[in-house]
């Protein structure tokens, strides 16, 4: 069985630098990361996961990075269900 992706980094073209996501599913909230691993203090936003499917994630992320972050809610959410 393979594990859950929960985090992911991409390329930012507009900034030249790059971008990432978090999901932290016992705290229900996906924390976007702008330039993580810099020494500049990572701006992070939480966004709660209900808002996400609600409403669209807070960056503009790559669509295979947003369908696999869909799919990760849904199998943490389905995993819960299951309890």
């Amino acid at each position: 069985m393979s594990e859950t992706p929960t985090s992911w980094i991409w390329a930012d073209a507009a900034s030249g630098g790059v971008k990432g996501a978090r999901l932290d599913a016992a705290a229900d909230v996906i924390e976007w990361v702008d330039q993580p691993g810099c020494a500049c203090g990572n701006d992070v936003q939480r966004q709660r996961v209900g808002d996400f499917l609600e409403s669209g994630p807070f960056e503009t992320a790559p669509p295979d990075v947003l369908a696999e972050l869909r799919a990760a809610v849904s199998s943490i959410d389905s995993a819960a269900h299951r309890r």
